[in-house]
């Protein structure tokens, strides 16, 4: 048998790492090309629910939903429910679209773009590089975490956005280490700043970065991870099992922060890219 050189060895070595050079670029352009597959259908995406949207509705009547005017709340009439419960006229409004934008998807944008959004808003003021972190560690769309932030914390100057005392026995407005809430996480209606300090005391928030990175993965954890809730409608309310596990009782909740949403995507010259938009069974 041949002995195989020095030079053919080396030549073998040289042709093996071509061939697997070339599979490695072949899967890189596969694993591109599923992505790409996957965003474009993530554009416009469709889902059709297992009942009619009168369930939905009847079943939304016994959620306690809540409605304002602006100085006390009261439960929810079902005119004031059906209102902004029936999705179809905000599917293609200028601002209500962003009611459907999928959360559960970063675009990218870039620290300093979401600081120019944060700019003057109080202890949220220059967290524009945490918020963008988290966006692409989570998979989180990055606006919307931004303005569920300034929407729940008065623009960054409640009392949860400033630091709330809670000794190491949980006793609120004891000791002198601060506590953070930005997405009004455990704000439960009958006492929500006490209850939400708990809850950050409990998590251990206590700076501005771990308030924004922990309120984030909570976030996705318990909603924008779970079936048809990686929207502001779909955290609201929770399509697919209407009255159930949503993230607020304001009937308006994702009236607003849609709002929100698309004048900072306005402000900073981009447009939102994936939507996803429920029909329920007729």
């Amino acid at each position: 048998m041949a002995k195989i050189t020095k030079r053919q060895e080396k030549r073998n070595k040289m042709i093996l790492l071509l061939i697997l050079c070339c599979i490695a670029f072949i899967i890189y352009l596969m694993i591109g090309y599923s992505i790409k597959q996957y965003e474009k259908k993530m554009m416009n995406y469709k889902v059709e629910m297992p009942h009619s949207y009168q369930f939905a509705l009847n079943q939304q009547m016994k959620s306690a939903a809540q409605f304002s005017n602006g100085i006390v709340w009261k439960n929810a009439t079902k005119k004031q429910i059906d209102y902004y419960l029936n999705p179809k006229k905000y599917y293609h409004h200028p601002e209500q679209r962003y009611q459907f934008l999928n959360l559960g998807m970063s675009q990218k944008v870039s620290a300093a773009k979401l600081n120019t959004l944060l700019k003057g808003k109080g202890t949220l003021d220059g967290l524009g590089t945490t918020f963008a972190k988290v966006s692409r560690i989570e998979d989180i769309n990055e606006i919307y975490l931004v303005n569920h932030a300034l929407l729940e914390t008065g623009k960054g100057k409640s009392e949860l956005a400033r630091g709330v005392k809670v000794d190491d026995k949980g006793r609120v407005g004891k000791g002198d280490k601060k506590y953070y809430n930005f997405f009004g996480i455990g704000a439960y209606d009958h006492d929500p700043v006490n209850e939400a300090a708990k809850f950050a005391f409990k998590e251990g928030w206590d700076t501005p970065e771990k308030a924004v990175m922990g309120g984030t993965k909570f976030i996705k954890d318990e909603f924008i991870s779970k079936e048809h809730q990686n929207t502001l409608y779909g955290m609201r309310f929770n399509p697919l099992h209407p009255g159930e596990h949503q993230y607020a009782t304001d009937v308006r909740w994702a009236h607003h922060n849609a709002r929100g949403i698309a004048k900072d995507y306005q402000r900073l010259k981009l447009e939102g890219k994936y939507f996803t938009r429920y029909y329920y069974k007729q």
